[in-house]
């Protein structure tokens, strides 16, 4: 779908039936020409390291046997990508045993009692006890190799070593500024750039063109943007507002008249469908308030505060900062906390955490308790996929009593996730908080977890005791090395506190990078390949590594103020898409490894509907009305989203989206032609160069027809070429021949705005189809 395509496209001969027929390729985006486009530019890297003198130590006896210990039992977290990926001790999975060697002796160097202790669980080791104890074969290796390694002597070589980014962009061209800046302002503003911005860009160079694009960040087509991101990882369309899992009245008591509660009259259905639209979208508009307010984006996992609108302040007796400009403009969203009507003062917060649509879509049970949330937690805002970090054993053979504590292939993954999951300990599986009352304590602690019939510990006592929140059959709760104030007895604000640590974390920032890239880019990030056998791991890991080496780096920027405060979105934004992961344009002479390494680099992916929506409102200044419900109907057929029930977004064409677009195109060209010709030549997008009077038959005609042939390709496929150019020739010669048909053409009738009446010389329609071809094509498709 990427770079790897560009070697299968001749330079410039394109042949036009396979750009109609098969728009799913996507390789015309990107054309393999050697040397490159002389406006463009050469990735450029981040600068060289200089390898430190531990880099060419040659491995001391006895680590070949540490290493395989490692690797079998440390590798599958302290690497990049895994979950002990952000810490000071990171291996390399496909590294060598001279590169891994290194690794180890740097750590051992700053901290060699850590890497004798954690591996035996002191202190505190998020991956429990690979090593069992000080007494295990394991642990006696790797204290004897550790002296070894401190008493070494290496030379400091003066060799610079270029980062993994570096490697994997070499020889890779990038676009031309203005491209870039067109391909922002689709995405970012739903239109093409204005004169204006086009030279503010070029005068202020890498500093101007940044300006220009942060510029784009405001207005109702970045909302929606944001809005559609949201959707995408929130998954807020398939939330219920009305439901067992829903809104309780007997937690909202001023809601009852719009979630059905009994002995209540209901609100008119208008107010409830207005209510539950707002509801739903609680997280999303909070993500929006802190980008809108460059805030800093830790608030999404620790503010103490969410967002309503005037319904939503209504019917839950939110206390609202400020006053609303309409309390009736469901759009316009304040900062406030909520109530606890139930229990007195008001509940916890913790950014989009304590939302109910994102609890609601992301459940738990009794037994769950959470986990899944955790798991979810830590993609979404640390980077960090908790569920590989252990292949969950069908049957081990023996009998455990709580098998995610004793059991050692259960407790690598529950070391991690249970002392976590009790962040969530306030809210029970229907999304109540705290809505039980044992005594004087109030907690979520479910009743088959109570009861007398739930198993005893190995004192055959009940676990549970009173006055407790959290189950004491699990780790304590914690985050990493640090516990929870209140531990099992229960904490009021848990989640909150739980939200402060995610804020704190060295992966928070790769986290946000992770999430915003997917909106960008239309998908997620590569991950690790986990397979060192399989013959394609080299070039995977390579392009991993290069992939994760520029987002890391962009993660380190991300956390640093630039003038608008640290961990803002917007700066972010700008420089991932600024980057040469998003830039790059061109490659050649791409060997088959080099294809795949190339696989994921790129910024071409297909557009949403409701982006193409804006891409068309902005470009050929309509919509087509079958994607104006972005989730239902033909944008459902051609998004493959709804956020409910289809949770993965299409990124490339099938039948189905080909059926889709030439749906579109044919209800569009017409009428867009039409209605472009309709208005004055200088308030035209599509036509200011031609009047329907110029004919192909004449110099004059033909000459303007080209120009316009020209506009076009720059307007809607970002192409400032030459007349001459093969592309901008193939697209006249469609005209012409659309225009010489005209005696014979087809006499079935044709929902055309053009007819023999207003368009006698037939070049409205050849006109029309000119721009069904440029509409269907991937060019525009795609970003």
């Amino acid at each position: 779908m990427f770079l790897q395509q560009i070697a299968h496209v001749p330079c410039a001969t394109h042949d036009s039936s396979w750009r109609l027929l098969f728009p799913a390729l996507v390789a015309g985006f990107l054309t393999a020409c050697g040397g490159g486009d002389p406006q463009g530019t050469q990735a450029t890297s981040p600068p060289a390291q200089l390898s430190n003198a531990a880099a060419q130590c040659t491995p001391v006896a006895g680590f070949n046997a540490v290493w395989e210990d490692m690797k079998s039992s440390c590798v599958s977290c302290h690497a990049q990508g895994q979950l002990a990926g952000g810490t000071k001790f990171v291996l390399s999975s496909a590294g060598s045993e001279l590169q891994n060697f290194n690794l180890v002796r740097n750590y051992a160097l700053t901290s060699s009692d850590l890497l004798l202790s954690k591996p035996i669980g002191l202190p505190n080791h998020a991956g429990g006890r690979p090593y069992m104890n000080a007494n295990s074969l394991q642990s006696q290796r790797l204290a004897q190799l550790v002296p070894q390694m401190l008493s070494q002597v290496c030379a400091v070589p003066n060799v610079a070593i270029p980062p993994a980014s570096a490697v994997l962009l070499q020889g890779v061209s990038l676009m031309k500024d203005s491209t870039t800046l067109a391909k922002a302002a689709i995405l970012l503003a739903g239109r093409n750039p204005s004169p204006g911005e086009l030279q503010s860009a070029q005068a202020g160079g890498d500093v101007g063109l940044r300006q220009v694009i942060r510029g784009y960040m405001q207005g109702p087509a970045f909302e929606a943007f944001m809005h559609e991101v949201g959707d995408t990882h929130f998954l807020t369309p398939g939330v219920r507002i009305s439901s067992n899992s829903g809104y309780n009245p007997a937690d909202w008591p001023l809601a009852g008249s719009v979630l059905g509660a009994e002995n209540v009259a209901q609100a008119p259905n208008e107010v409830r469908t207005r209510f539950d639209r707002s509801a739903r979208s609680e997280p999303i508009e909070l993500m929006k308030y802190i980008v809108r307010n460059d805030l800093p984006y830790t608030d999404m996992v620790s503010a103490n505060y969410t967002v309503v609108n005037g319904i939503m302040a209504q019917f839950l007796g939110a206390q609202v900062s400020g006053s609303f400009v309409n309390k009736d403009d469901d759009s316009e969203f304040r900062r406030a906390t909520l109530p606890s009507a139930r229990l007195g003062g008001l509940r916890e917060h913790a950014g989009v955490l304590s939302t109910h649509p994102w609890l609601y879509r992301f459940p738990t049970t009794e037994t769950n308790r959470n986990r899944h949330r955790v798991n979810v937690l830590y993609k979404q805002f640390l980077a960090t996929d908790v569920s590989a970090l252990a292949v969950r054993p069908l049957d081990d053979g023996v009998g455990f009593r709580t098998p995610t504590i004793e059991n050692p292939a259960c407790a690598v993954c529950h070391d991690t996730i249970d002392p976590v999951a009790a962040g969530f300990q306030n809210w029970n599986e229907n999304n109540r908080y705290l809505p039980h009352r044992t005594g004087s304590v109030d907690h979520a602690l479910p009743s088959s977890y109570r009861s007398n019939s739930y198993p005893k510990n190995e004192l055959n006592r009940a676990y549970y005791v009173a006055g407790d929140n959290w189950f004491r059959d699990v780790k304590a709760p914690g985050f990493g090395a640090t516990p929870m104030p209140g531990g099992y007895t229960g904490n009021p604000v848990a989640l909150q506190w739980l939200g402060k640590q995610l804020a704190a974390d060295p992966r928070f920032a790769l986290g946000a990078v992770h999430f915003w890239y997917q909106g960008l880019y239309g998908r997620a990030p590569l991950k690790a390949p986990q397979d060192p056998s399989s013959p394609q791991f080299a070039v995977l890991q390579a392009a991993y590594s290069g992939q994760h080496a520029e987002l890391q780096a962009i993660a380190e920027r991300f956390t640093t103020n630039r003038g608008y405060g640290s961990f803002n979105v917007r700066d972010l934004l700008v420089d991932l898409i600024m980057s040469p992961l998003f830039r790059a344009e061109r490659a050649a002479q791409l060997s088959t490894s080099r294809k795949a390494e190339l696989g994921d680099v790129g910024s071409v992916n297909m557009l949403t509907p409701a982006q193409l929506n804006r891409k068309l409102m902005g470009l050929v200044g309509q919509t087509w009305s079958d994607f104006n419900s972005p989730y239902r109907g033909w944008a459902l057929y051609y998004g493959e989203f709804d956020g409910d029930q289809r949770i993965t977004r299409a990124q490339a064409h099938t039948m189905m989206q080909g059926v889709s677009i030439t749906r579109l195109t044919a209800s569009l060209s017409c009428r867009v032609t039409k209605a472009d010709f309709d208005k004055p030549r200088d308030a035209r997008l599509l036509f200011p160069m031609v009047s329907l009077t110029d004919l192909p038959d004449r110099p004059a005609g033909q000459g303007a027809i080209v120009e316009n042939i020209r506009h076009l390709h720059k307007a809607l496929w970002k192409e400032d070429v030459a007349a001459n150019d093969v592309e901008v020739q193939r697209t006249l010669r469609l005209f012409n021949e659309v225009w010489a048909d005209r005696a014979s053409a087809p006499a079935r009738p044709v929902d055309c705005a053009y007819n023999a009446g207003n368009d006698a010389s037939y070049t409205g329609r050849a006109w029309a189809a000119v721009i069904a071809y440029m509409l269907g094509d991937p060019q525009f498709l795609y970003e």
